[in-house]
Parts: C-alpha cells; structure tokens; sequence
C-alpha cells in the first residue's frame, strides 16, 4: 500500500507486509493509526507518521473485506467473507468479540467463552461444528464452567 499526499500527488511513504490484496482501509479518527483489510485473511495497523507495522490482527478464515473504527479509535470492527464480524481491541490487538449471523438471528462469542443470542431465536441456532442443531440454552448443562450464556440484559462489553 502507499500513502499519498493528496495536495502534491507525492508517495510519502510505502506499507509492506499483507501477502495479498488489501480492499479496505480505514483510518482512526485522529488519523494517526491506519488499518488495512486484507484477502491473507488480517487485518494490519499502521503508524501513519512512520510506516511502521503495528500489529497484525488474526482471526479471520477467509479474506477480511471490511473495516472501521469506533468514534473514539479505541476499537475496530473488521467483516470478512468466513461470514464474520469480530471486534477488536485497537491498544492492545486483543480480539473482544466474534459476532456469527444465523437466519434466526446472531450469536455474539467472547473468547473467554461468554455468549449472547438475538434475533429470532425462537428457532434453532445452528452451531457450525458438525452442523448440529441445539435450541438456546440446550447445551448450557454441558458446557465447562468458563462458558457462560449471557442475560438478555446483560451487556457483552
């Protein structure tokens, strides 16, 4: 990628480090930080003022299309074609939440095994491991004890 001077049509600078196709960037509303979309399946952050790569964002199982950043630049949300939207913690690169859509509705994961259902969940929610079906709440008995279904009112952050 390179960053351009739109005033002089000068390059400032060039940004290496995807190993394909970048389709999307965004920057943070200070303009300090730019992020970079990319078809390797990352997202990348920038130092706009140096170039300097700041870190690399995985997660993802198929080409990252879409990204932005939250009004205070403190979270970035990236959409990808694994049919994924994941929420990201810009500071320290940690992932908070991976959103999953569902024709009944959406399933909202933290990685430390917190949950939320919305949407029409008067149907099932399909779970992609072994295209099982489970109503909500089914499993719950199950699962180990870090796991935990969230209240409709509970937030997820």
């Amino acid at each position: 990628m390179r960053l351009w001077d739109v005033e002089s049509g000068r390059a400032l600078r060039t940004l290496e480090g995807h190993g394909n196709g970048v389709p999307s960037v965004a920057f943070t509303p200070d303009g300090q930080t730019l992020a970079s979309a990319s078809w390797d399946n990352t997202v990348r952050l920038w130092n706009v003022e140096s170039g300097r790569a700041l870190r690399k964002l995985e997660g993802h199982g198929y080409w990252v299309l879409s990204i932005a950043f939250s009004p205070d630049g403190q979270r970035l949300v990236s959409g990808s074609r694994d049919t994924t939207v994941r929420l990201w913690d810009t500071d320290s690169g940690r992932l908070l939440a991976t959103l999953i859509c569902t024709p009944e509705g959406w399933a909202a994961v933290t990685p430390d095994g917190r949950y939320k259902l919305g949407g029409d969940t008067a149907g099932a929610f399909w779970f992609a491991i072994g295209l099982c079906r489970f109503e909500p709440g089914e499993l719950d008995p199950y699962l180990p004890g870090r796991l935990r279904r969230l209240a409709p009112d509970e937030r997820i952050l």
